[in-house]
């Protein structure tokens, strides 16, 4: 039998810290070469004169040679600023260099942060710094400045252009829009009389501009199916593009905001499919830019607002091929007034909660035969016509009997014009018996027939059988939250694995000791370090508190003036914004359900429930007419509810940023 001897001598110690040094330096190497890659942040715009009526564009690019972890630009306050419109885009560019290892080749990634800006005023404006943090580090731009006043800028067009097919005559400088309109109705026209200006379709149920010159390079029509609508009532809207020549571009610089009305989105174009129309006995293309399903929120009237629309419009002598130069120009659509007709208060059913539309309702359960002590679900649907989101559960009293535990609320709206919201009451029978659910009753404002109509469903019999006794439900409901037992799978231990490692280098089992752990702390060190540096742990959940704890300053700010409206408005948005950050999706133009798929499974499991009831609050908030709101806007109730979010808010960054990598990683 071998005799283990000394082991302190300095031989085996030093083998000990070089195998942990060594790998300490091969780890660390890596992060220390990948930190010293070049980042390049810079801000940019295409110009720096330009006349109040104009438009520039705001560049943030980030470029590096090797994939960085980037926030979201943080913009400077841009008080004497629109922004229009906002996009972000990718490329890439490859160099090659020769050096004395031959030729080497280097690979820079940009990303671009563009914002579409319109001035308030004219006068020296400033554009400060942009603060960018990559890979945990801040970078802030250089502040750029502009100087806006009239004649300057020149219109969207550049200063000097070419007339199409003139033979590189020049237009003098200062040539504007109406200018180059009159050119080109020099192009357009065909001999065709001008129609005397807009008018409606007489069999057309709403509203239709048409343009007042119709040599126009191309306009922005705007269309409604109502002229008029009751408080809560659809109207839809629809934006198309006119022309008769060749559109190589178009940039949208802005949305109607659609401001008095809850708004749905049926179809934003992603990209133009034109069909001929003759309007007025002139040819045109037509495209839909955009259709809009509009809820007005109170009476009085309320106002369509434009869309801003640039486009590079050319024509040409060869029948419109779109050969010719392109001419670029902004054009917006009229706005549209709607008058809101009331309610009507005489013969307003008592049980009336807002209902708006054409809808039928109906009951259902999945199967009328349960057994005692196990749940069962009982759906209530409202379908058809009309803003479904806006619709209450009746009053609903369960038999004796029958326990009520939860409900459950889920709603959409189609590009129909159509929508649905569904009510899931979740029931548990305590026992034996036959039990007959109710008819439910709702009244509904109708305004085909401009009366308030009664709906009800029929009633429901459920026949209940003997079930497991009362501990099923329980165990039911543990097994549903992932908390059930069953037969816990035996594991065995890993046999111990036996190791000889000969010299010259060696290491014993008090090394080994002494060692491992020091290397496995270490190890844990480097990866946090790394993963600081290269994911940017750390940094961009700190940097998303931060920007949360703005905007829920701004929400305290409208609660403590009593601006309930603006409260569900920056709520709203400010649940989008987080989500649309751990989601990876940003905030904007996506549904709450679809961010939350998206979301790391423990902000799922653990917020999805709470969040979509606590989106109904502000949702209604937001939109809804203020009979529906209630008492929602009691400062006591919004100050509770406005609690209740910001702590879901601060709970989803921190499941978001702190595990939502790892958890995703095993998804």
């Amino acid at each position: 039998m071998r005799r283990l001897t000394k082991t302190g001598n300095w031989g085996s110690t030093f083998n000990t810290f070089a195998f942990t040094f060594m790998f300490m330096f091969m780890f660390m190497f890596h992060g220390v070469a990948f930190a010293a890659e070049d980042v390049e942040v810079t801000a940019s715009v295409d110009r720096t004169q330009l006349s109040p009526d104009d438009t520039l564009q705001l560049n943030v690019s980030v470029s590096s040679s090797s994939e960085v972890s980037i926030s979201q630009p943080t913009l400077p306050p841009l008080n004497d600023f629109e922004i229009l419109n906002e996009w972000t885009s990718n490329e890439s560019r490859t160099s090659f260099t020769s050096g004395r290892g031959g030729m080497q080749r280097k690979t820079v990634q940009t990303t671009k942060y563009n914002f579409l800006l319109q001035p308030k005023r004219e006068g020296t404006l400033s554009i400060g710094g942009v603060d960018v943090v990559v890979d945990g580090r801040s970078h802030v731009t250089k502040p750029i400045v502009l100087k806006v006043a009239r004649g300057l800028g020149g219109g969207v067009a550049p200063p000097t252009t070419a007339r199409p097919g003139g033979g590189g005559v020049q237009l003098p400088q200062g040539f504007d829009d109406e200018d180059a309109d009159d050119l080109f109705a020099q192009l357009l026209r065909r001999g065709m009389g001008v129609p005397g200006g807009p008018d409606d379709d007489p069999g057309f149920g709403g509203s239709r501009t048409l343009p007042i010159n119709p040599n126009d390079a191309f306009f922005v029509q705007v269309e409604t199916d109502k002229k008029e609508a009751y408080v809560g009532e659809q109207v839809t809207v629809s934006f198309y593009l006119y022309t008769r020549g060749m559109i190589r571009d178009l940039d949208t610089l802005k949305y109607p905001s659609l401001k008095g009305f809850w708004k749905e989105d049926i179809e934003i174009a992603t990209h133009l499919n034109f069909v001929n129309e003759v309007v007025n006995g002139i040819p045109y293309k037509k495209a839909l830019l955009a259709s809009f399903a509009l809820f007005p929120i109170k009476e009085g009237v309320a106002t369509v607002d434009e869309y801003k629309a640039k486009c590079a419009v050319s024509t040409d002598a060869l029948g419109g091929m779109g050969f010719g130069k392109a001419y670029t120009y902004t054009k917006s659509s009229s706005p549209v007034k709607i008058n809101v007709k009331p309610l009507p208060v005489e013969g307003r059913p008592a049980d009336f909660s807002g209902a708006v539309g054409e809808y039928q309702v109906t009951a259902s359960v999945e199967d009328k035969n349960v057994v005692s002590n196990q749940p069962f679900t009982y759906k209530v649907r409202f379908e058809g016509r009309g803003n479904a989101k806006l619709i209450e559960l009746p009053p609903f009293t369960a038999p004796e009997g029958l326990e009520q535990y939860d409900i459950q609320k889920d709603s959409k709206f189609f590009r129909t014009g159509t929508s649905y919201k569904d009510f899931s009451i979740q029931l548990i029978p305590r026992r034996e018996g036959e039990f007959v659910l109710p008819a439910l009753t709702v009244s509904i404002f109708d305004p085909r027939s401009k009366a308030y109509v009664q709906k009800t469903t029929e009633p429901v019999r459920v026949i209940v059988s003997k079930g497991a006794g009362p501990q099923a439900d329980g165990q039911m409901m543990k097994d549903v939250g992932g908390g059930g037992g069953g037969a816990r799978a035996k594991v065995d231990a890993p046999p111990a694995l036996m190791v000889e490692l000969k010299q010259p280098f060696s290491v014993s089992g008090r090394q080994f000791a002494v060692g491992f752990p020091l290397m496995l702390a270490l190890m844990f060190v480097g990866l946090g370090w790394k993963a600081k540096n290269e994911l940017g742990w750390g940094a961009k959940k700190a940097d998303l508190q931060r920007r949360l704890r703005a905007r829920l300053r701004r929400v305290d700010a409208r609660v403590a003036a009593g601006d309930w409206r603006g409260v569900g408005v920056e709520m709203t948005n400010a649940v989008y914004f987080v989500l649309g950050e751990i989601s990876g999706e940003g905030g904007a133009s996506t549904e709450l359900d679809k961010l939350l798929k998206k979301a790391p499974p423990s902000v799922r499991r653990e917020l999805s429930v709470p969040l979509a009831k606590q989106m109904d609050i502000f949702q209604v908030l937001s939109f809804a007419p203020e009979s529906v709101v209630g008492d929602l806007k009691n400062p006591e109730r919004l100050r509770a509810a406005v609690s209740d979010m910001a702590a879901l808010m601060e709970k989803a960054v921190l499941l978001g940023l702190s595990s939502g990598q790892t958890e995703d990683a095993g998804a």
